[in-house]
């Protein structure tokens, strides 16, 4: 009998695995932006990802001041690739000054399990363009 309840309460734990798999980061302190392979410090940073492995949703925004210039990194929702705890790798579109940089670029977020105070990245592919931020805040569910 003890086996079984062993057995029913390992299920279980299985069973909810999927529901622990929602995760939202936020920031207000950026470290560098990419543009053109050239890095600049951040300022002004506004950014929120939140992802879930489990139906592959996510929605990751980034807005930023570098070198006098104002960028916004978008996650086009519904072309994600790949999302994993750690990872959304997709399409994005990538602005400067409001104008398009960048549509509908490959590129990944990672990093993301770092805990509150470390940084993540993102980069497209060739690492022509980027961001990094400190994690202010996260949320797992």
């Amino acid at each position: 009998m003890k086996a079984i309840a062993s057995f029913v309460a390992a299920a279980a734990l299985f069973v909810s695995v999927p529901a622990l798999a929602g995760h939202s980061i936020q920031s207000t302190h950026g470290l560098s932006i990419v543009d053109n392979y050239a890095s600049y410090p951040a300022t002004g940073v506004n950014m929120t990802i939140t992802w879930n492995e489990s139906t592959f949703a996510a929605y990751a925004s980034f807005n930023g001041i570098a070198n006098g210039n104002t960028y916004a990194f978008n996650l086009v929702g519904s072309s994600v690739t790949s999302v994993t705890s750690s990872n959304i790798t997709g399409l994005w579109n990538i602005h400067r000054n409001g104008v398009l940089l960048c549509g509908g670029c490959t590129g990944s977020a990672y990093g993301l399990t770092a805990p509150v105070g470390w940084g993540i990245k993102f980069y497209t592919s060739g690492e022509v363009y980027g961001f990094s931020a400190y994690v202010d805040s996260r949320q797992d569910y």
